[in-house]
């Protein structure tokens, strides 16, 4: 049997324990930012709903089928409690565990259906409030961009940069000088 050095054994185990922790978090924070990208679109299909004159308690079982995938399953069990009884306004605390990027579209969606507010021109706001903080996280992201690729850059492009250009020039330079 092959014998591992205590550096390399606590390596591979610390290494084992963080690829399903960082795995994890990859995958949270892409839901997540699938769900900031999907808000905008949830909320147009929404208002023409809303347009085409259904009220606030028809537009989810219309709009359920055609929403984003990432809202599609929330949807469905917001259908589910209104089918088992629940008020439709309860029924929207499914939407809780989606976090901050549904939280003003449900607090419309809860004002309409408690107070009987308007629901067309809240969903306008919404929508547009939706894709100003959709191209707030695109221009984060873009900010971000440079220094995520700083690290490709400085490992992959300069040295082969320097294998290509400098490396020639210095093996020439180095054979001219010999007598």
């Amino acid at each position: 049997m092959i014998g591992v050095g205590p550096v390399v054994g606590s390596a591979l185990a610390i290494g084992a324990f963080l690829v399903p922790v960082a795995r994890h978090r990859s995958q949270q924070l892409s839901i997540q930012n699938s769900r900031r990208q999907s808000v905008p679109e949830l909320v147009d299909l929404l208002r023409l709903a809303v347009g085409a004159g259904l009220s606030v308690h028809q537009v989810v079982d219309v709009v359920e089928p055609h929403s984003p995938e990432v809202f599609a399953s929330t949807l469905a069990e917001v259908r589910r409690r209104v089918a088992l009884g629940q008020r439709f306004g309860d029924a929207l605390d499914a939407f809780d565990e989606l976090g901050e990027p549904v939280r003003p579209l449900v607090a419309t969606l809860r004002s309409a259906a408690f107070d009987g507010v308007a629901l067309g021109p809240a969903l306008e706001r919404v929508a547009a409030d939706a894709r100003l903080q959709r191209r707030r996280w695109a221009e984060i992201n873009a900010r971000k961009l440079p220094v995520q690729l700083l690290f490709p850059l400085v490992l992959c492009i300069l040295p082969a940069f320097g294998l290509l250009a400098i490396v020639p020039l210095v093996m020439t330079s180095l054979s001219s000088l010999r007598w």
